[in-house]
């Protein structure tokens, strides 16, 4: 068996999931580990799923495109093998919760991400939602920070730049419980 990770986008619809399982079972596909969205009514999942060993990624895109043909699927198909991830093993990382929330603007995240990237800390999960009037956002970001780090020195980083912003961010440490509330959503992250 190869195994393979297959991200699908489309417009949300009913029997999208349906058509995709249907596609998997033809090509006898075992399936793993998957991940939904659904977002602005477009739904997306990543799937990582076994394949027999004569089934190449070729194969297995072009056949869930044809029978998902109707949902006008967009499919990618990756090889961890060919393409290998680059993560921190969990005896070399601590796992925290960035709960952020402030007034809606352009490049926080993009500033955040930056920050975190530069120290080599790992995403490992974001969830953000906007207020209806879009003058407000909370956002929660699950990150596997480096041994070798310094929490104290990340954590204010992560003030300064949130400050700079007129945003707050709160870290939450593995030992805590992790449950987030917001006015559109409740979502718990298993650290």
């Amino acid at each position: 068996m190869n195994r393979y990770i297959i991200s699908l986008l489309a417009a949300n619809r009913v029997g999208i999931m349906a058509a995709i399982t249907t596609a998997m079972d033809e090509l006898g596909a075992n399936l793993q580990e998957t991940s939904i969205a659904v977002i602005q009514d477009f739904f997306s999942i990543v799937i990582a799923a076994d394949f027999p060993d004569q089934r190449d990624p070729t194969l297995i895109q072009e056949h869930i495109e044809g029978i998902c043909n109707a949902y006008n699927v967009e499919v990618c198909v990756k090889d961890p093998e060919v393409d290998v991830p680059t993560i921190l093993l969990p005896t070399e990382s601590d796992k925290y919760l960035l709960a952020i929330s402030g007034k809606n603007q352009a490049g926080i995240l993009r500033k955040i991400s930056s920050q975190l990237g530069q120290d080599g800390v790992d995403i490992l999960d974001l969830s953000a939602t906007s207020a209806e009037d879009g003058q407000t956002f909370e956002m929660m970001i699950k990150i596997a920070v480096p041994k070798t780090l310094d929490i104290m020195d990340l954590q204010n980083e992560m003030e300064n730049i949130c400050g700079h912003l007129d945003i707050s961010v709160d870290f939450i440490s593995e030992s805590d419980s992790a449950i987030i509330s917001s006015q559109s959503q409740t979502r718990m992250f298993k650290l």
